[in-house]
């Protein structure tokens, strides 16, 4: 049976059977479990309830000779099914490679009203500084992390002393902050002027990867095209993104899909990560993809370059239980092997929502997959959900009206 054809409790049975989970994490799925009132409080403010999205998981993803079932958390099942079916055709070519750089986050301390002499005197003291700043967070030194440089930038208005520090296995924003606070009194001592801010900085500049995937033709097939024709008018909608900025908006929303699924599974910033990806995609002074796809040796040969901003341990990951159940289905090691993780799940949605925009068109697959919440919505219950989306798909008429309509012969019967 697939996976997507089983009960939820079959589900969990294959999640226990593969040794993703144990007997208590399963329990936890099978309750449902929303978070205490109590770690609600201390994430939000004026906090009423719990927010549910599902939570499901791809299937199929070999990344760097490794296989993974990735948890993701989505209201579409779309992105669910596109992530599946794009990692099993680039499974069976070998699958994903990838390419991390390094871990650096980097904090900026604004100064306004400082001298040319003071910004010559803070430069020849810029070793006192760094050293200051390296012993502002002594427990990151002794992960393995720490301050690993220090820059002097001038604007217009402004002067900024530029920290770079490794995170280690954390995003890292509030142990930044914290060396970066220091580090501004210290500054401040030391000049006549004021430090207006001290805070990071969302860039992800420090922390681009690159993922590649080279899939054979034969896994690119349809009814209709050879392999070889559909890798060529996906080479050719890749080119378009890159000339038209409507296009590659587009294009890079369907690569976050997938991306923004497995971090809030994971408990991690996406909207950081949203503002680090869209900045490096206008670097060059016009938006562009984050992935380009080729033809190379008769394949077709994909590779995404983006900055990922996550972490694996520290704040709301190590607080949440269904994060911590969600990088132990990952067996996730270190930030590094999450960010290679993330990288290949957005090139895995990336590779299909092309594939279905050069073939059968975007529609056909996706409304396919709604129809069983145009069922839920027509007011379906129990079996009738299933009943109503099977006569969607037979019909194609994706309406709510049409649900309505078929629920209400059915419920006549």
């Amino acid at each position: 049976m697939k996976i997507y054809e089983m009960t939820d409790e079959q589900r969990i049975k294959y999640l226990l059977d593969g040794g993703y989970i144990d007997e208590t994490q399963a329990q936890l799925l099978r309750e449902r479990q929303t978070i205490s009132t109590d770690l609600a409080d201390s994430l939000s403010e004026n906090q009423v309830g719990s927010f549910s999205l599902p939570y499901g998981f791809a299937t199929d993803f070999l990344i760097d000779g490794t296989d993974y079932l990735v948890p993701m958390v989505i209201e579409e099942p779309s992105v669910i099914a596109a992530a599946s079916n794009a990692a099993k055709r680039v499974k069976k070519s070998g699958g994903f490679k990838t390419f991390p750089t390094s871990r650096i986050v980097y904090g900026q301390i604004v100064l306004e009203n400082v001298t040319a002499a003071e910004i010559a005197e803070l430069q020849q003291h810029d070793s006192e500084i760094l050293k200051f700043a390296q012993q502002a967070h002594p427990s990151l030194i002794k992960r393995g992390g720490g301050v690993v440089s220090l820059k002097f930038n001038h604007y217009e208005h402004f002067e900024e002393v530029e920290l770079g520090i490794d995170t280690v296995d954390a995003m890292g924003a509030n142990m930044v902050n914290s060396i970066l606070e220091k580090t501004a009194h210290k500054i401040a001592s030391m000049i006549s002027g004021d430090v207006l801010c001290s805070i990071l900085s969302n860039s992800g500049v420090g922390q681009v990867i690159t993922v590649e995937a080279k899939v054979d033709y034969e896994q690119l097939a349809t009814k209709t095209m050879s392999g070889e024709e559909v890798a060529g008018r996906i080479v050719k909608l890749s080119t378009f993104a890159k000339e038209s900025v409507k296009r590659a908006i587009t294009h890079n929303k369907g690569i976050m899909n997938g991306v923004d699924a497995v971090l809030l599974a994971t408990g991690n910033d996406f909207r950081a990560q949203e503002a680090a990806a869209h900045s490096f995609a206008f670097e060059s002074g016009q938006y562009q993809p984050f992935s380009e796809w080729r033809i190379a040796d008769n394949k077709l040969v994909g590779t995404l370059k983006m900055p990922i901003e996550l972490g694996s341990v520290g704040g709301a990951i190590r607080a949440l239980p269904m994060a911590q159940l969600s990088l132990a289905i990952m067996k996730i090691q270190n930030s590094r092997q999450l960010q290679s993780v993330v990288g290949a799940v957005g090139l895995a949605n990336n590779l299909s929502a092309l594939r279905a925009l050069v073939t059968t068109g975007i529609q056909a697959g996706h409304m396919g997959l709604q129809s069983k919440s145009l069922a839920v919505s027509a007011g379906a219950v129990g079996p009738e959900i299933d009943q109503v989306a099977h006569k969607l798909n037979q019909t194609k008429d994706y309406t709510l009206q049409n649900a309505e309509n078929i629920l209400l012969e059915l419920r006549k019967k």
